[in-house]
């Protein structure tokens, strides 16, 4: 989990978080779940392996403003040979206020996707968890709005 006080930086004029950082938190919620698990981004990273955004659903419950405090909780609920998929919680007072899915993409040094190294993949396997309740919640939530 990451927890962050929102900053007046955070804001557009009016004091509300301004959507696209939302994914700002959410960059530094997995990055610190990854860490957590075992997973040093950077350390893969000088050997050649590399994780991207490839795609990202984001869905905006309740606005955040100057001041708040919130906390991002990131768990992971697919994994495969060369991408995985988390889901993400933005809350604040113990109540979602934003709700993300993003998913993860192994890519070489040029770009090019490639399978995830296994002992990589074997430690986001091993902490999957309520990732997948999350995930139908967001999937309900999308559908009912659509």
């Amino acid at each position: 989990m990451y927890s962050t006080r929102i900053y007046y930086q955070d804001t557009d004029a009016g004091g509300v978080v301004y959507y696209a950082n939302y994914l700002k938190f959410i960059e530094k919620s997995w990055f610190e779940y990854l860490m957590s698990i075992g997973i040093s981004i950077p350390e893969w990273e000088a050997a050649g392996v590399y994780m991207i955004v490839k795609n990202v659903s984001l869905d905006l419950i309740e606005s955040l403003r100057y001041g708040d405090t919130i906390t991002v909780a990131t768990d992971i609920f697919l994994v495969k040979n060369a991408y995985f998929m988390m889901s993400h919680r933005v809350i604040k007072d113990n109540k979602s206020t934003a709700r993300c899915e993003t998913k993860m993409v192994c890519i070489d040094k040029n770009g090019k996707p490639k399978r995830m190294p296994e002992d990589f993949r074997n430690k986001l396997i091993q902490n999957i968890k309520n990732g997948q309740q999350m995930r139908s919640s967001i999937t309900r939530s999308v559908s009912r709005d659509s």
